[in-house]
């Protein structure tokens, strides 16, 4: 009766371990199906990971990738069902498929190069950030220096308007604004552009500040012209 008790103590302790390490597992395995396709019908309420070659799942390339694939329903009902692909060249790809109508394009999400540069849209970002594309947000701060105070500094060296005049008829464009061509190659600095920007209003105001003193010294003087016309006039 002992032995009896202890061998169903063994056996059972035999087939309970298995259990026990299931349920204290912290990771996923992530299979080496690099060559089978996957359909939206594989995600029926799951999440998996898989190790794929990328002409297996839709892209052009033979790099590979792990793919993350997860659907909250078994049918189309619910949504689609939803895929990640990650890649170390390619960055991070995004597509969405229903059992109907099967997958959709591939969406580059995010990419990173080896530069550490960032980009949304785009394959190759040259900046930290690059993105393809518009962006819409509440508030963007630009962190500068040397910002253009100095224009009302009284040793600045203000240009004339005529000066400006024969630099724009040289040049086509203002002094230190980039030209058209610079700006569709080299896109806008914004706190630069910015910088400039205030620096030509300071500059056009220092211009109508002594257009107004010179128009206020041509009245005054035009009236005391009339002035001593009058006395003239009123003489004979």
């Amino acid at each position: 009766m002992l032995k009896a008790g202890i061998f169903t103590l063994f056996f059972g302790a035999i087939f309970l371990i298995p259990v026990i390490v299931s349920a204290q597992s912290t990771y996923l395995s992530i299979p080496d199906t690099r060559d089978i396709g996957t359909i939206p019908l594989d995600y029926g309420r799951k999440l998996t990971a898989q190790f794929k070659r990328g002409t297996s799942v839709g892209f052009p390339t033979s790099n590979y990738y792990t793919v993350l694939g997860l659907r909250g329903w078994s049918d189309d009902s619910a949504g689609p069902a939803h895929e990640l692909a990650f890649s170390y060249l390619s960055g991070i790809s995004y597509r969405t498929g229903t059992i109907a109508s099967g997958w959709s394009s591939w969406r580059r999400v995010l990419t990173e190069n080896l530069a550490g540069n960032v980009g949304i849209g785009t394959d190759n970002p040259l900046e930290r950030l690059s993105v393809n594309g518009k962006i819409r947000a509440q508030e963007i701060k630009v962190e500068t220096t040397n910002w253009p105070d100095y224009v009302f500094h009284s040793d600045y060296k203000l240009l004339s308007l005529e000066d400006i005049e024969h630099f724009i008829n040289t040049n086509g464009h203002l002094p230190e604004i980039p030209t058209a061509g610079e700006i569709e190659s080299e896109g806008v600095s914004l706190g630069e552009m910015n910088k400039v920007l205030l620096k030509k209003i300071e500059e056009l105001t220092l211009l109508l500040i002594e257009n107004n003193k010179e128009l206020k010294r041509q009245n005054h003087e035009i009236e005391k012209l009339k002035e001593n016309d009058r006395k003239v006039f009123d003489s004979n």
